[in-house]
């Protein structure tokens, strides 16, 4: 930082103008946490957690008279979702937060096709707002997860979203308007067949064949349903997908290839079913809901996620997409205005690399810093994760050229299993190293 300091020597009367280069350390007295999840392990708010534990166990040991943190500063965690597992729970909570000041939140329970074809309990979340409207947030996991699959059965060859299609059918009957679907966590790769065939389309296969990745091949025209009036309510609600990852339906970064291996396809199997997904677009003809060709919307950014069911919510229901940051950070929880204020953000991922610097909540923490400019002078990042990829200087590239720092527990553990063990300790450790050594550091 710069100031310029008018002088006015008593020799001379013309005033001079000297520029001096003056470092100020801003004292932090504002900080926001607001980490993603740990795949596999802690949850956004369980980071947030454990961060906040290791940043008051040190500021409450330290030495206020030589130290950059204030007195008690505000400390704020925001809970973040990108539409996989935990999300329809997020969505539930912000709801129930707004709902105090009017409106209804309820927990819609349904009995479901699970992705092996049994029956199991799911449901989502429908919230009556003030004004009358409904909004229904379905989330994908909790019918056609992985999670929901033994991990001895996982095979995308086997597995249907036909209980998605179910309970996005429920919503839509219960009154909903408007219906956000979370596409993280699919354990299928069907194209959203299996999603079509649960909400009441043709989907061309013989009557009690379940849509699955092994039948994609066979599956015929997709129809409308034959319950126009059913039809016409679909026709009036607004589909909206949140997920944080734009790959295109087909291809080497189409569904089958990018995600297939790791719901239990081998290299073959994953070919096969792009194969497959590729036939399948010169069958799929346009419904009234239809905004766009079908090898329009498989280029789609997103057309690939939940092994292509993004696809059909795209060409098939006319659905527009969000990014989970956007989402449950900018529409719900009001995050810049949150990082314009602090001092100190924090943020966290579990492995770190280039991906996470797009539309994930790294990549949105950076964002957000870099949009408030000058106003960001004297702020901080923090980035606390499992092992990092990338550098310092790119993280610091996309947030607006100020103050970075990346803080690994792989640096306290190597070893990933020990480490995916004991996440909450490790992660609280790391904050409370991170602020010792900011301090050290003056």
């Amino acid at each position: 930082m710069f100031l310029y300091i008018l002088v006015a020597p008593f020799a001379n009367p013309i005033v001079k103008v000297i520029k001096m280069q003056v470092e100020i350390k801003m004292q932090i007295r504002n900080i926001l946490i607001c980490p993603d999840k740990l795949k596999g392990g802690l949850s956004s708010s369980s980071v947030a957690s454990a961060i906040k534990e290791g940043l008051q166990d040190y500021i409450f040991n330290r030495d206020e008279n030589n130290s950059i943190f204030s007195r008690s500063p505000k400390i704020t965690a925001v809970e973040m979702a990108d539409g996989g597992d935990g999300s329809a729970w997020l969505f539930r909570k912000l709801c129930q937060e707004k709902g105090e000041r009017g409106g209804r939140v309820r927990d819609i329970e349904c009995l479901v096709t699970g992705p092996l074809g049994n029956t199991i309990k799911a449901g989502y979340v429908l919230y009556e707002k003030p004004d009358g409207e409904s909004v229904a947030f379905v989330e994908c996991a909790v019918a056609c997860g992985l999670a929901l699959v033994p991990e001895e059965r996982r095979n995308p060859l086997n597995t249907t979203t036909y209980g998605v299609g179910q309970l996005i059918r429920s919503a839509v009957e219960s009154g909903a308007s408007t219906v956000y679907i979370g596409v993280g966590g699919s354990s299928s790769n069907d194209c959203g067949l299996g999603m079509l065939q649960g909400l009441g389309f043709s989907v061309g296969l013989p009557e009690g064949v379940l849509a699955c990745g092994r039948v994609l091949a066979s599956a015929g025209r997709v129809e409308e349903p034959s319950d126009k009036s059913f039809m016409a309510r679909l026709s009036r609600v607004k589909f909206i997908i949140i997920n944080d990852v734009d790959n295109p339906l087909c291809g080497p970064q189409g569904a089958a290839m990018t995600y297939s291996p790791q719901k239990g396809a081998d290299r073959k199997m994953a070919e096969m079913l792009d194969e497959e997904a590729l036939r399948f677009l010169s069958r799929c003809g346009r419904t009234s809901l239809s905004k766009t060709g079908a090898n329009e919307a498989a280029l789609f950014p997103g057309a690939g996620t939940a092994g292509g069911m993004g696809f059909a919510l795209i060409h098939f229901l006319g659905a527009g997409s969000i990014g989970g940051f956007r989402f449950f950070g900018e529409e719900l929880q009001d995050i810049y205005s949150k990082i314009a204020e602090a001092d100190l953000v924090i943020t966290g991922e579990g492995k770190v690399d280039s991906q996470v610097l797009q539309g994930k909540v790294v990549g949105g923490c950076c964002k957000g810093l870099s949009a408030a400019g000058s106003s960001a002078m004297g702020k901080r990042l923090w980035l606390m994760c499992g092992k990092s990829e990338i550098a310092e200087e790119d993280l610091r590239k996309i947030a607006g050229d100020i103050d970075v720092s990346i803080f690994q527990m792989a640096d306290i553990e190597p070893d990933m299993k020990v480490r995916m063990s004991n996440e909450h300790a490790l992660m609280r450790r790391l904050a409370y190293l991170a602020a010792k050594e900011l301090d050290g550091h003056l």
